[in-house]
């Protein structure tokens, strides 16, 4: 009988948008709202002709959820902070604009971010935009 290893946590490899080369567990976000206020080609919508829901989602798979239209706009309208980021799990385009989320939050030197090309877009293009790191400019004096 093959030996099992029963109750040992299983290394999975990070999806698209998330890293979890420390114990803090970050995950890109992407504001559909922001898709929507640049225009973006590649967001579309659609009418459920059943049952007349409205939905948009990303053609390039961005953010692979559909999300429902009537409680996008009723949540844009009635908060402050409007709808809100929805996870990527795609590959970000150059124009994508994305946020960084900690799932944990700590102390320590496991808790410290040893990844920060994670917070630059993913694309080498000529569009491509790489996130400011204060820690860059305080590291260098």
């Amino acid at each position: 009988m093959a030996d099992m290893n029963i109750g040992q946590p299983t290394k999975s490899k990070p999806k698209a948008g998330e890293c979890r080369r420390c114990q803090s567990f970050c995950d890109k976000l992407i504001d559909p709202a922001g898709c929507m206020a640049m225009g973006c080609r590649y967001l579309y919508s659609y009418e459920d002709a059943l049952t007349g829901g409205r939905y948009m989602g990303c053609m390039q798979e961005v953010f692979h959820a559909e999300i429902d239209m009537d409680a996008f706009e009723l949540a844009e309208a009635g908060s402050r902070t409007g709808f809100g980021g929805i996870k990527m799990t795609g590959e970000a385009l150059s124009h994508c604009q994305f946020t960084v989320e900690k799932a944990y939050e700590g102390e320590g030197p496991e808790y410290e971010c040893n990844n920060r090309s994670f917070f630059d877009c993913n694309n080498d293009g000529s569009e491509s935009i790489r996130a400011f790191d204060l820690r860059n400019a305080l590291n260098n004096r």
